[in-house]
């Protein structure tokens, strides 16, 4: 590879700037090689980081995942041909949809621990590992949940009686009295008869159960 060097002439001042050099001739392959490289670099990069768009998660994606079109579709199919027949089949099959969430509920309560979402994967969390896996994990993340500051208040109302409902269990009565009696400090929105008879009436017999079983301990 040769190379020629170009002079400047002196100018009035007589100060000679550096000379330049240009090279002549075939090209550095070395240095084409290299600017391929960074340029497959490139283009890796830039579609990695694209293509990764379809994954971001973000605590609404994760929530979604959770809540999938899946398991409402199954709902929906229960409710239009359930019958006795297939029970034992249809409860399998909700416990499995269910218990298929809670990846994406733990993965939201980790990833975004100051969402408001939060509140919503740890109560549908503590419901479903108290329907299906074990009631004392199930209370201890009710807890976590009754602490989180939100509005939802209807869903704090239905985490203290859950709470309760584990006390009762434990024969744990004055504690359980403690939790119905906090449940209904956070108001729920009831747009029927039926249903504030139903929480009524759950309210009431939780409460007999309670005092009922403090007697018996006295005896």
């Amino acid at each position: 590879m040769s190379s020629r060097e170009y002079s400047v002439p002196k100018a009035a001042t007589d100060v000679k700037p550096p000379d330049v050099t240009c090279n002549i001739g075939a090209p550095d392959v070395k240095e084409l090689y290299m600017k391929q490289f960074i340029s497959l670099l490139l283009v890796l990069f830039s579609t990695c980081v694209f293509g990764q768009n379809d994954s971001i998660n973000t605590p609404e994606i994760l929530l979604r995942k959770a809540k999938s079109d899946s398991y409402y579709k199954l709902l929906d199919s229960i409710n239009t041909y359930y019958d006795s027949k297939t029970e034992k089949q249809a409860d399998e099959m909700i416990k499995n949809e269910s218990l298929k969430s809670l990846v994406y509920y733990d993965q939201l309560i980790k990833e975004f621990p100051n969402s408001e979402l939060v509140f919503d994967a740890l109560y549908n969390k503590a419901q479903i590992t108290y329907a299906y896996l074990d009631a004392d994990s199930a209370y201890k993340t009710f807890l976590e949940a009754i602490k989180f500051n939100t509005k939802k208040t209807a869903f704090k109302h239905k985490a203290f009686r859950a709470l309760a409902g584990i006390e009762i269990d434990r024969k744990n009565y004055n504690q359980a009295i403690q939790y119905l009696d906090e449940s209904s400090k956070y108001p729920i929105y009831i747009d029927c008869g039926v249903q504030w008879e139903v929480d009524t009436s759950q309210l009431r017999n939780m409460y007999t159960e309670c005092f009922d079983g403090l007697r018996e301990k006295k005896n």
